[in-house]
């Protein structure tokens, strides 16, 4: 069973890691090794969290810009309305961290053009850490340096300065320390952005 599975899976993804498994940078990559080759391996994969945005510009002035995050792919597509009769059009953005295939954060405008449409007027909800909200969770390396062009991306609401946090760590294994910040995106997403210090 699971050898068809991945047989299938192959065959689906082929085409597409042929055309991504060679980069600039690594020409010796095989597609053998290429990352959706590898995913295959796995029945279950979490590649994208696709957040569903008001203003494009803002969410890239927060995910682009301040976090550094890098956009591989941003497209408009244009297709019938499925209740009104008109054309709608939207946009879709997909950025890296530090992995094409895997943590990729997606934004979709569903109404992009229309900015007059109630979508985008829509009230934020900040409703905190309760359940049916989530939490993106990202780690870097430059929190301090990051921190003050995140507190001043369009739309961001702090929660809390970066602080030092401790957690219990792995098997009893001492503490982990980490620098944590968090925060509300432009769309009342909830972000935490972290610096492990010691684990």
């Amino acid at each position: 069973m699971k050898s068809s599975f991945r047989l299938c899976l192959a065959a689906l993804l082929l085409p597409f890691i042929a055309a991504t498994s060679v980069s600039a940078e690594h020409p010796e990559d095989s597609v053998s090794d290429s990352p959706l080759a590898l995913a295959a391996e796995h029945p279950l994969l979490l590649r994208r969290t696709t957040l569903i945005v008001r203003d494009m510009e803002a969410s890239l002035a927060l995910y682009r810009d301040a976090l550094g995050m890098e956009i591989i792919y941003d497209e408009e597509i244009h297709r019938p309305h499925a209740s009104e009769d008109r054309e709608q059009r939207l946009r879709l953005i997909f950025l890296k961290a530090s992995h094409e295939h895997v943590g990729v954060v997606g934004l979709v405008d569903y109404e992009y053009g229309y900015p007059d449409h109630p979508a985008h007027s829509k009230p934020v909800r900040r409703e905190g850490f309760v359940p049916g909200n989530a939490i993106l969770l990202f780690n870097t390396t430059e929190l301090e340096e990051r921190w003050p062009s995140i507190s001043g991306a369009p739309g961001v609401e702090v929660i809390s300065k970066p602080k030092l946090t401790r957690y219990p760590g792995y098997n009893g294994a001492g503490d982990i320390q980490v620098l944590v910040s968090k925060f509300y995106d432009a769309d009342g997403y909830l972000i935490e952005l972290n610096q492990i210090l010691s684990f």
